[in-house]
């Protein structure tokens, strides 16, 4: 018996999330029927977060048991014919069999991609909010510099968050420009339920003068949610999960 660790790439335009759910398509349902049948068996897959419906991913991670005598490494060579097009494995490798994509997880980073121009897009419909408007960028970076740092960040969370410990350490915030694009970086010890939507909400009404730093700082005190908007899920994308390396070393 040996444990797989899988990053995988996918577009979350026709995926009802990760979570295995009755009557729709998920990557965790997809995933699995795809390992039933290069493995013969019935993998239990752990993955590192549960990405909602329309959320993208770069480098997802995910592990699983096997008695496969396939080597780690080429496990996603194998695998990736048997996967849609919309669902790829980037990398795979072997890790103890203590190692855990979602319980030994340390930190994720998250984006958030918006369109900047007056009129809508064809080609990035499913992946950019469109935002029209101009934006101040000077204070959604003011607004940022607040959030940064070990907060209570219960005000920043939908109804539904399932997670018992709302304190995270918010590590880093970038705001960068990519020709039409606007793109915010978010990199925390965790998330709550839609936080980083929530967030690139708030910065946006940061650069739409309609939160300022005072608002930021109140949220945070209060606990209170605060009024920016969750924001739809097809511009967020999960770019990494952290973990320790000597956890992830086999001996």
């Amino acid at each position: 018996m040996k444990k797989i660790l899988m990053y995988l790439e996918y577009d979350g335009t026709n995926f009802h999330g990760w979570q295995r759910q009755k009557n729709v398509r998920t990557v965790q349902e997809t995933l699995e029927k795809a390992l039933n049948k290069l493995l013969h068996e019935e993998p239990v897959l752990s993955g590192s977060s549960r990405t909602d419906a329309g959320v993208h991913a770069r480098k997802y991670p995910v592990t699983f048991t096997t008695q496969s005598s396939i080597p780690g490494e080429k496990m996603a060579f194998a695998l990736n014919p048997l996967l849609p097009e919309d669902l790829k494995v980037r990398a795979s490798m072997e890790v103890p069999c203590s190692f855990d994509a979602r319980k030994n997880a340390r930190g994720k980073t998250y984006t958030y991609r918006v369109l900047r121009r007056k009129t809508p897009s064809a080609l990035f419909r499913n992946y950019a909010a469109f935002v029209p408007q101009e934006l101040d960028l000077l204070k959604m970076r003011e607004v940022s510099e607040v959030l940064l740092g070990t907060h209570d960040f219960t005000g920043f969370k939908s109804v539904g968050s399932t997670d018992p410990n709302p304190v995270k350490e918010m590590r880093k915030i970038e705001i960068w420009e990519e020709g039409e694009f606007l793109v915010m970086s978010f990199t925390a010890s965790g998330f709550l339920y839609n936080m980083a939507r929530i967030l690139a909400g708030t910065l946006l009404d940061a650069g739409l003068s309609r939160v300022t730093p005072r608002d930021i700082q109140e949220i945070l005190k209060s606990g209170s949610r605060g009024k920016s908007m969750v924001m739809p899920p097809w511009g967020l994308y999960l770019e990494e999960v952290y973990y320790k390396s000597e956890e992830m070393e086999v001996k």
